[in-house]
């Protein structure tokens, strides 16, 4: 429990020094065990997602555990039957309540063997046979998470004629399957893309350059939200305003408020900087999450803060992330006077009442996003966060970060 009294500080004049990208991680860490000839990869992410997938890429046992890093697992997963490797793969009991069958059943598309342990379309998970490589051509739902195409387009090129990969239902997070691609192609694998189809040519991840993974606008985007509450000029090391990471959307969010946003350099690293507060702040706002779902907390938050009636939509898959985001966020933002209601399956409103408690209590519903999402509130009031251990997910200096800049002074 994490106990901050309400930050009064009139203005931050720092450089942050952000995690690096989990996503770009674990898709360098995929082609670096595939690739014959060794990739340096560099600037690696220290999240705890990630370091249980080297452990899992390098480990000998029978029983691998996931924890509750679901990229990790879903990515693994399709490695591991690729390399015809008899494991069974388990995680934590959120992780077992995170959709996996529609990989599962594309991987049986491909000849793969894998059997349920406990309940159907969950883990643990047994492989018992590999992929056949001579097929040519594997069916994928992937509404329900691009990891699922993703983790097929990472293996697709060790396949004795390449791989199509056809995708059925409503894409979601295609900004992620694009990061995906632009990796591949880094690792100079020949991949076309089309509506609703991927061809990834026979090939070997190779390649002459470092890997050099770029900082986390996921993680930027919980520091740009502090332009919501106080003047801030702030630079941030390894962002690329041209990256392929979907959240970048951030920047194009704030900005949109009015924020200042450059390209900057620090020395040879290139990186973004911001100035002042926001200047344009919208009486009401829409925002579609379709293709960047982990950036719905920190968004609704700092909605919430502003007071901006908003309606979101892209939200259903919301529900299946490391916690119902909805409801968490719901049940957190009550007690600040914002009500979240659902609408319809896949739209959102937040509105606002005179219901404000004195102080905030946040449940963190074991959710990295959830914890830093509300740490914005901090600003407003004293808060309490539930459980402060949850950021060692993705941001795990992250209230290192407050105290070094004096948001606590313990």
């Amino acid at each position: 429990m994490l106990k901050i009294p309400c930050i009064k500080i009139d203005r931050i004049v720092a450089q942050i020094d952000l995690p690096s990208s989990k996503s770009i991680s674990h898709r360098y860490l995929i082609m670096q065990a595939l690739a014959f000839e060794p990739i340096e990869i560099a600037n690696i992410s220290k999240s705890n997602d990630t370091l249980v997938l080297q452990k899992g890429l390098v480990s000998a046992e029978e029983v691998i555990d996931f924890e509750d890093a679901g990229t990790p697992m879903r990515f693994f997963l399709a490695y591991a039957a690729l390399r015809n490797l008899k494991v069974t793969i388990t995680g934590s009991e959120g992780l077992k309540r995170r959709p996996i069958s529609p990989l599962v059943n594309a991987l049986s598309q491909l000849g793969c063997r894998i059997v349920y342990l406990e309940n159907e379309g969950s883990l643990p998970l047994k492989i018992e046979e590999g992929v056949n490589k001579s097929k040519t051509e594997v069916i994928i739902e992937g509404e329900l998470s691009s990891q699922f195409v993703s983790a097929l387009l990472l293996i697709a090129p060790y396949f004795d004629n390449g791989l199509t990969v056809l995708q059925n239902g409503k894409k979601n997070s295609e900004s992620y399957i694009d990061l995906t691609i632009a990796c591949m192609q880094e690792g100079m694998v020949k991949v076309e893309k089309t509506e609703n189809a991927y061809r990834i040519f026979k090939g070997e991840y190779y390649t002459n350059k470092l890997l050099l993974v770029e900082a986390d606008w996921s993680a930027a985007a919980f520091v740009f939200a502090w332009s919501a509450a106080i003047d801030c000029s702030l630079g941030m090391r390894y962002l690329d305003l041209k990256s392929k990471q979907g959240d970048k959307a951030i920047a194009d969010f704030f900005s949109n408020m009015g924020l200042i946003v450059n390209s900057t350099k620090f020395g040879e690293v290139q990186g973004v900087s911001f100035k002042s507060t926001l200047s344009n702040t919208p009486q009401d706002l829409k925002f579609d999450f379709t293709n960047t779902p982990d950036l719905f907390p920190i968004i609704a938050a700092v909605c919430a803060y502003l007071k901006i009636k908003s309606k979101f939509t892209g939200v259903k898959n919301l529900v299946l992330k490391e916690s119902n985001r909805i409801k968490a966020m719901q049940e957190n933002l009550l007690q600040t006077g914002a009500e979240i209601n659902i609408v319809q399956d896949d739209e959102l409103h937040l509105n606002f009442n005179n219901q404000v408690k004195e102080n905030y209590f946040f449940k963190t519903y074991n959710d990295h996003r959830i914890a830093m999402a509300c740490s914005i509130f901090a600003f407003q009031k004293d808060i309490i966060i539930e459980d402060e251990t949850v950021v060692q997910k993705s941001f795990p200096t992250y209230w290192k970060m407050f105290r070094d800049l004096g948001f606590i002074s313990n």
